[in-house]
């Protein structure tokens, strides 16, 4: 798409279209963050053959989408400019910034509560914040209010899991997540989805780690990484000293031989963001936390290993099916192929989670098996860091 410049209304004023600014905008406005995510890109898409418009066409054409997909009162809110020191400023030890329910809402779905009960408990807050008639608050009196709201309007567990969240990411570490599965699982889209919830930046897919180390090693040194995970037995030795091989299973050795030539990147990795205490998710068929080496000795990390699996060999054909008509590539057709080969990995793989008591999400509907996730991820924030109830002291109010 070209590039949009704005050209603000009565001046000599240009910029250009910025879809994050507007997203911010529509948050502000009470908007949640995925719904305003997209309203932009409706924007976005609106002015594809548009390469200069005013600030108040602009403005006009959000608001008709506005009302349009959220009806009246969300616009009304939009257009409604807040006049200068209207706005509830919110102190926090590094930074000054604007209450925004939208964000609120964004951030309390990262703690395991559904997007609805989220938004509703934002607007709950946002009501309590303006009734009070106050123009700032501290960061820790907003938190006692959020946890009224929530206890109050939503369920005591949803006020507690927002703190045990609060305690966490006030205390620096790590949130290290391992989402493992075979071919066909669903481990790519659980984990964007994931990513986007958590409000995690970094992510690092193992068949890209492999992709980059074949690029420095030679397939006469670890022959195996130029195959995927349920072939690469082909690129095993047929013998070693004029002696046949005899190998049970050729599928499980030809993933171990490959497992073996990644792990000390993938090892790399992952304890690099433990030591500069960076949030990390990590998804592939390579993820085997058993055999990993992590550096949590001091206990600046939350590590969460989790497997996804399609337990109806059906199913994954289905899906297999699916993914080939859309990436419409001869990888597609492989995998169909080599469904049984496919099956007995992920056999092995559910075998070795299983024994280490490592949980086990099967992938029937993408919303139900993100909410497990992120279910599972909470439960274990809680556990490390539980929810230490705010006092009734209010004198920090501003």
């Amino acid at each position: 798409m070209a590039k949009i410049t704005v050209l603000k209304d009565g001046e000599d004023d240009r910029s250009p279209f910025l879809r994050g600014i507007l997203v911010q905008s529509l948050v502000n406005a009470g908007l949640s963050f995925a719904d305003a995510y997209e309203l932009a890109r409706s924007v976005r898409n609106e002015l594809q053959d548009v390469q200069e418009i005013t600030s108040g066409r602009l403005r006009a054409l959000v608001a008709d989408l506005l009302e349009d997909g959220h009806g009246k009162e969300l616009r009304n809110a939009y257009e409604a400019r807040p006049r200068q020191g209207r706005g509830i400023i919110v102190h926090t030890p590094t930074r000054s910034a604007p209450f925004s329910a939208g964000i609120l809402s964004h951030s309390l779905e990262a703690c395991g509560i559904a997007p609805d009960v989220a938004l509703q408990g934002a607007r709950k807050v946002n009501t309590r914040l303006k009734q009070t008639g106050h123009r700032e608050i501290d960061h820790k009196a907003l938190r006692r209010v959020i946890y009224r709201c929530l206890n109050e309007h939503c369920s005591p567990g949803m006020a507690e899991r927002y703190l045990s969240w609060r305690r966490f990411e006030n205390s620096g570490d790590a949130l290290i997540v391992l989402l493992g599965g075979t071919t066909g699982s669903g481990k790519s889209t659980v984990s964007s989805e994931l990513a986007y919830r958590m409000n995690i930046s970094r992510s690092q897919s193992t068949d890209m780690m492999r992709e980059i180390i074949r690029a420095y090693l030679s397939p006469q040194v670890v022959p195996t990484l130029g195959y995927s995970s349920f072939e690469a037995w082909r690129g095993l030795p047929g013998s070693i000293e004029g002696q046949t091989l005899e190998i049970e299973n050729l599928v499980i050795a030809g993933f171990q031989s490959q497992f073996a030539a990644m792990k000390l990147a993938l090892e790399a990795t992952i304890n690099r963001a433990i030591r500069e205490r960076h949030h990390l998710i990590v998804e592939g068929v390579h993820v085997v936390p058993t055999e990993l080496s992590l550096d949590i000795r001091n206990g600046h990390a939350i590590v969460v290993p989790m497997k996804l699996a399609t337990m109806k060999k059906s199913l994954l054909r289905k899906q297999l099916r699916r993914r080939d008509r859309e990436s419409g590539s001869a990888s597609g057709s492989r995998c169909l192929e080599k469904l049984d080969d496919i099956w007995e990995l992920q056999s092995w793989l559910l075998s070795q989670a299983d024994k280490a008591g490592i949980p086990i999400i099967q992938n029937w509907y993408i919303e139900d098996t993100v909410s497990e996730a992120l279910e599972h991820v909470t439960q274990v924030i809680m556990q490390r860091y539980p929810p230490h109830v705010p006092g009734n002291d209010d004198s920090v109010w501003h």
